[in-house]
């Protein structure tokens, strides 16, 4: 994880990024009691929730533990920590935004089909059946697609998320469509 920063890291501010890279988790803890309610509190500003503040916040400094080995901050840490929590609340925005257009449509076809018994009847059942093949998706294709499909994240997203390439996101679903669709064409 790299953003750069105005201002200099300071020598305390470099140990601590320093000890996070080689893994010690101490140095990490000491980091997020330090700035973690400050961060939330911004997120939650920012995303106009209180417990989306807090999931925002911590979905930071789970990346920043899952890529620790690649962490770099080129000015003062605290701002490098803001604005990644700043990034982190505009992807929530976004996926919020999408999540609301996909349930609005699931309502307005839900509308639409309500008189439509059997057509509802065969929907839950394709649904049914596609909910068990992707549970039949090994872990890492099962959690690409779910990350993409039904969670809305982008490749760029679901790659960064996983810490593997978008060329691989890209592979995981194509063979995850594959799959399914085979055993989708099987019932």
């Amino acid at each position: 994880m790299n953003l750069n920063n105005s201002g200099h890291i300071n020598d305390i501010e470099k140990r601590w990024v320093d000890a996070i890279r080689q893994g010690d988790s101490s140095a990490f803890k000491l980091v997020f009691d330090r700035y973690y309610i400050q961060l939330s509190t911004f997120a939650s500003e920012y995303v106009k929730s209180y417990d989306a503040g807090r999931e925002v916040a911590q979905e930071v400094f789970l990346k920043i533990w899952a890529s620790r080995e690649k962490l770099v901050v080129t000015g003062s840490l605290k701002s490098y920590l803001y604005k990644a929590v700043y990034h982190q609340s505009l992807n929530y925005i976004e996926k919020e935004k999408k999540r609301k257009e996909y349930e609005q449509l699931a309502v307005l076809e839900l509308d639409q089909s309500s008189d439509k018994t059997d057509d509802n009847l065969i929907a839950n059942e394709v649904r049914l059946a596609i909910r068990e093949a992707v549970r039949k998706l090994p872990p890492k294709r099962n959690l690409v697609f779910v990350l993409h499909r039904q969670h809305g994240l982008s490749i760029k997203e679901v790659a960064a998320v996983m810490n593997i390439s978008p060329k691989t996101v890209e592979n995981q679903m194509t063979e995850a469509m594959k799959f399914l669709r085979e055993k989708l064409n099987q019932k």
